[in-house]
């Protein structure tokens, strides 16, 4: 009897020693997956911040009406002579101009009318894409620190944003197209004074507008995004 006394003591040694074992083992599990986390989540972050900078670089290039140099690969203007003869009557437009001109502008619309229209609905979609990454990235970011990151990303600033970049680029193509519809009416022997032409000018004024009004909403929702 007195010698089973130190056998069960022995066994409940072992089984201490095991359990210390096994507990120092999850700890140092648990500390480096709560390192390798750490890393990971630093990492997101960091993609985060590069995604940010390039959504905030193709917003202000969009914003002017301008192009990186994905879509100028993409989306060609007409030859530079050809350029310069469209500009100079389509300025002259509302002046009058011979029907020898029209017919001259009309034809270089084709080439030269939607230029502008098309970089920009490139651009937009462009800045589309680019904030799915964004927001992948905070949603993925959200997973690994269980929070919600949207707010501190803004990611419905940007949201905004590209909804009203996309207003704009709407507009901009029914612009372009009641400018075709301005050039085919005068050519068609309608009078800069007929109540026809009135009506698409007013169309076409009434577009310009509310371009001016979007463009300076974006511009108020471009400014809270930009870092302090």
């Amino acid at each position: 009897m007195e010698s089973a006394a130190p056998n069960k003591s022995s066994k409940y040694n072992k089984i201490a020693k095991v359990l210390a074992f096994v507990s120092v083992l999850y700890i140092a599990s648990a500390v480096v997956v709560y390192l390798r986390l750490g890393n990971v989540r630093d990492q997101v972050t960091l993609q985060i911040s590069k995604q940010q900078t390039l959504l905030l670089n193709l917003s202000e290039t969009t914003a002017r009406n301008g192009a990186d140099s994905v879509t100028e690969s993409v989306i060609k203007d007409c030859a530079v002579q050809e350029r310069t003869e469209f500009d100079e009557l389509l300025d002259r437009l509302d002046k009058g101009l011979s029907r020898a001109e029209l017919l001259k502008l009309e034809n270089l619309f084709g080439s030269c009318g939607s230029f502008y229209a098309e970089r920009k609905a490139l651009m937009v979609s462009r800045l589309e894409r680019e904030l799915e990454v964004y927001v992948g990235h905070v949603e993925q970011l959200n997973t690994l620190a269980t929070i919600d990151s949207a707010s501190d990303y803004n990611v419905e600033g940007w949201t905004q944003l590209i909804e009203q970049e996309k207003k704009q680029s709407e507009l901009f193509t029914l612009l372009v197209t009641k400018q075709s519809t301005i050039i085919e009416t005068l050519i068609s022997g309608a009078g800069a004074g007929s109540e026809q032409m009135k009506t698409i000018l007013q169309e076409a004024s009434d577009i310009q507008e509310t371009l001016l009004l979007i463009n300076r909403q974006s511009a108020q929702t471009r400014a809270t995004l930009i870092p302090l």
